[in-house]
């Protein structure tokens, strides 16, 4: 098999595979935490630095939702059975970069790796999602550069795959939909809120041991609740309203 040929069908392989996949960084950083130490010695500091990298991941959870309010159906969507594309996105965000979605994930799981502080960690991270998301990214080019050749080929030579241009931002076709993040972005804000609560319980179970010795319960904190509590009713309703109604349907998206 031609080396070309090898790319598209691994990326092919891991396209299908892309939601499960990153799960890996985060369950290493789950098993390299107990060993990180309060950011400045204390509670408070690190949760301002616990709350400083969830900032990180809501910014991608941002781009994300920018990208998915503009765009037509059939196109940055979660399928993972096959490459699927109706049109050539080159408005909106498509302007300035040709994968925003993947930016996105990349700072989604940023936020997480950040908490440990570690540079060489962070740096594992940064080649194993350029790898990661190479491979795919060829099998999707590889697909679109067939279908749509010419007019896709105009567009990728003006426009970066990863690192957004600061300029030529042209105006999307059509209007910001609201209802379309909401519907396609609700398991997202979910999994992130999930995943700093067990981040930040994980550190105080660890690194206050007198307080886990006296009460284990003790270590969940009253915001914990609000947090937490908060994600899991906003999942369970848009869960129900997806699955029940077509409030959140949207005709050509």
């Amino acid at each position: 098999m031609a080396l070309i040929e090898e790319l598209n069908q691994q990326g092919n392989f891991l396209f299908r595979w892309r939601s499960y996949i990153p799960g890996v960084i985060l369950f290493l950083s789950l098993l390299y935490l107990p060993y990180v130490p309060y950011f400045q010695g204390n509670y408070m500091s690190n949760l301002y630095w616990l709350t400083a990298a969830f900032v990180v991941s809501l910014a991608g959870l941002f781009v994300r939702c920018f990208t998915i309010g503009y765009t037509p159906k059939n196109t940055s969507g979660r399928n993972t059975k096959q490459q699927v594309a109706d049109v050539v996105n080159q408005s909106g965000i498509y302007s300035l970069v040709r994968h925003p979605l993947y930016v996105g994930n990349f700072l989604l799981y940023l936020g997480p790796v950040l908490i440990l502080r570690d540079f060489a960690f962070a740096l594992v991270y940064i080649m194993f999602f350029y790898l990661y998301y190479e491979r795919i990214i060829f099998a999707e080019e590889y697909f679109l550069r067939g279908k749509f050749k010419d007019a896709y080929l105009k567009w990728a030579d003006k426009t970066p795959a990863f690192i957004p241009r600061l300029s030529g931002y042209v105006k999307p076709n059509l209007d910001f939909s609201f209802r379309n993040i909401w519907k396609r972005e609700y398991p997202s804000l979910f999994g992130i809120i999930v995943v700093f609560t067990v981040f930040d319980l994980i550190q105080i179970y660890f690194q206050e041991p007198t307080l886990r010795a006296v009460d284990i319960v003790g270590i969940w904190k009253p915001f914990h609740t609000w947090f937490f509590g908060f994600g899991l009713v906003f999942y369970v309703v848009t869960r129900l309203i997806v699955k029940t109604t077509k409030l959140l349907e949207v005709e050509g998206r």
